[in-house]
């Protein structure tokens, strides 16, 4: 499977828009023609997911036969997939190809084992253990950039008629496992940023989402008053005009439960406002979880002078054990939306919401153009060394999990 100008790129996608948005945001970034492969899953396969994928190994079960484009030869120089599902069946394609391909995995959950991938992409708010196979970005990788937000300028020039500016398109979530938002929280969220928009003689135009829910969309309408509008999330029916909101915007405030949400908006260059939503705060069971989670990353990251100088001993067994689940990615540790917010603070692409409104524009976050840097070097290194590249999946295969 040579490389010529181009190398063949497969992007794998299922029934997750945001996993998708970055699988497609980086082969974007690449520049090089792609083909996407949407896979469709049996229903057992949602139990599968919820295994560690060193149990699935190099596998496409669950994937239903005949409704998806079919994984035939000849075989990608390149696959790119994001999530949990989607590792064993990149791993499967590698292994067809005798070792050729080169995987390009993102996510927090998926890339259990950094060795079985040609690099890993994951957010620094993951907190997840280095690797030299993995890279860190701030935000998750998005298409967004400048191309498209000019032809989405172009193509919805007129969303917010003749209201007065500054436009103030706020971008709503919803309840998520680390936030809260019932119609309570919608009618406070539509009161702050009205009186935020009215300090400098603007409008709200709310644009919602699949998680936001119909009786907060309809407590944040009212909230805002008839000078102000709200766009609802549709599963169907008319080209979705979000792409456009973000191009044309003069201010982006946008919930902080949505990872996705924000790394769209700090892609604009507009200036962003992070709104947070209430913590949402887990069961007995939830809290157990976390617990546990904590108590492995504290073990596994704790100095080496709180142990035995040989590592021996119930401390030293107890950090070599946490260590490995860490690794391996058996045990996450907790997510951190908080920290993802100050990573976007540092950076200065983003501000609270509950500062003073500034019209100056932010940096714009490429994360998508730093990683396809990263990507073509690996694949120039695996073309210079073709050897290298007949191996690895073998290593792969005889590598213990």
């Amino acid at each position: 499977m040579g490389r010529e100008a181009n190398p063949t790129v497969w992007v794998l996608t299922d029934d997750r828009p945001g996993n998708n948005s970055q699988s497609i945001g980086l082969a974007e970034a690449l520049g090089w023609p792609y083909e996407k492969k949407p896979l469709q899953f049996y229903r057992f396969a949602r139990f599968l997911a919820r295994l560690p994928n060193g149990l699935l190994g190099i596998s496409p079960v669950g994937i239903r036969a005949g409704r998806h484009s079919p994984l035939l030869p000849p075989w990608p120089d390149l696959v790119i997939a994001t999530g949990r599902r989607l590792a064993p069946i990149a791993r499967w394609i590698r292994r067809q190809s005798r070792g050729c391909s080169c995987i390009v995995h993102l996510g927090r959950r998926g890339a259990y084992n950094p060795e079985h991938f040609d690099l890993v992409v994951s957010c620094a708010h993951f907190a997840l253990m280095p690797h030299v196979r993995r890279m860190e970005v701030v935000a998750p990788v998005n298409p967004i950039g400048p191309s498209r937000l000019a032809q989405a300028a172009t193509r919805w020039p007129n969303l917010f008629g003749h209201a007065p500016r500054p436009h103030i398109v706020l971008l709503v979530g919803g309840t998520s496992s680390f936030c809260s938002f019932d119609e309570e929280a919608a009618r406070r969220l539509g009161r702050e940023v009205r009186a935020f928009a009215a300090s400098a003689g603007g409008t709200v135009h709310a644009v919602t989402s699949r998680r936001t829910g119909e009786r907060q969309a309809s407590a944040l309408e009212e909230e805002l008053g008839k000078s102000h509008s709200v766009r609802r999330w549709q599963p169907t029916g008319n080209e979705n005009p979000y792409l456009g909101y973000l191009a044309t915007a003069d201010v982006l405030v946008v919930t902080g439960d949505s990872e996705s949400m924000l790394a769209e908006a700090v892609a604009s260059g507009k200036p962003v406002y992070i709104y947070p939503l209430p913590e949402c705060f887990p069961g007995t069971l939830g809290k157990v979880r976390e617990q546990f989670r904590e108590w492995v990353v504290a073990h596994a990251t704790a100095g080496q002078s709180d142990y035995d100088a040989s590592g021996s001993g119930r401390q030293g067994w107890q950090r070599r054990w946490c260590t490995f689940l860490l690794s391996r990615s058996l045990v996450l540790p907790p997510r951190n939306i908080k920290r993802l917010h100050q990573g976007l603070y540092r950076l200065e692409v983003a501000r609270p919401f509950g500062t003073e409104l500034v019209m100056r524009p932010c940096p714009a976050l490429y994360e998508a153009e730093r990683v396809a840097r990263q990507v073509r070097a690996i694949l120039r290194i695996q073309e210079e060394n073709p050897v290298e590249a007949e191996t690895k999946e073998v290593e792969s295969v005889l590598t213990k999990v």
